[in-house]
């Protein structure tokens, strides 16, 4: 689960989740207790966000889920005793000229685990992250409407399962836009049981030449959304 933290003089002010982009849910009560909740350095900085990761080891059966759940449970002691942990890899403004040297800032002066650190194979990952390492660069760069040019990910193409299109309902998602979503037979996925999955648009479903009662594979986009993403003759 991403989450940014905001640090007002040294003091943790707010951690919240990404939410739909524009508007992240309030989860400093738990937070608090993964991450420093007064820092020293950059304090000529009045304000202070550094974003990163709440993860859980892949040991857990849907680690994913268990992370991005922890920040939904109302028992505060309940959360404490979940295996989380914090991992940065971001924090602006800039602690340095690049990227490498803003990470070490944040581990050896701060005491934040960084994406630089280790190759943390003991939680789930889907790829890497590339980036510009130096920071006037990377803004230089620009942005799009989603994300940084100064930074791309490569994901591994995951293996898919195959299972049947029983159906298409259309829902009216929280901003108003129509979708459509596939009904499909149930099939297990990564310890998880799939029996809907996104189908975005009427072209979506055009381009990939799907009909009720057709074959599909699925996988699980990013290990949590269940997507189709071809049909099988």
């Amino acid at each position: 689960a991403a989450v940014s933290l905001l640090y007002v003089e040294g003091n943790l002010h707010r951690a919240l989740t990404r939410g739909d982009g524009k508007k992240g849910i309030d989860v400093t009560h738990l937070v608090k207790y993964l991450v420093p909740n007064r820092i020293t350095v950059g304090l000529s900085k009045s304000l202070l966000q550094i974003t990163g990761e709440i993860v859980a080891p892949k040991s857990i059966k849907n680690s994913r889920n268990y992370a991005a759940g922890a920040l939904n449970l109302k028992d505060v002691e309940e959360f404490q005793t979940r295996q989380l942990h914090f991992i940065a890899y971001q924090v602006e403004p800039f602690l340095h000229d690049t990227f490498t040297n803003s990470m070490a800032v944040l581990k050896n002066s701060l005491g934040f685990n960084t994406v630089l650190d280790s190759d943390w194979n003991e939680y789930p990952q889907d790829g890497y992250v590339f980036r510009v390492d130096s920071n006037k660069d990377f803004e230089n760069f620009g942005y799009t409407s989603h994300h940084p040019k100064g930074a791309y990910a490569l994901k591994r193409r995951q293996k898919g399962v195959k299972t049947t299109l029983v159906d298409v309902i259309w829902n009216v998602g929280k901003s108003g836009v129509v979708a459509p979503v596939a009904i499909l037979k149930p099939v297990e996925i990564d310890d998880a049981i799939i029996s809907r999955a996104t189908l975005h648009n009427i072209a979506f479903i055009n381009d990939l030449n799907l009909e009720i009662g057709c074959e599909v594979e699925v996988i699980r986009s990013g290990e949590i959304i269940p997507r189709i993403v071809r049909r099988v003759d």
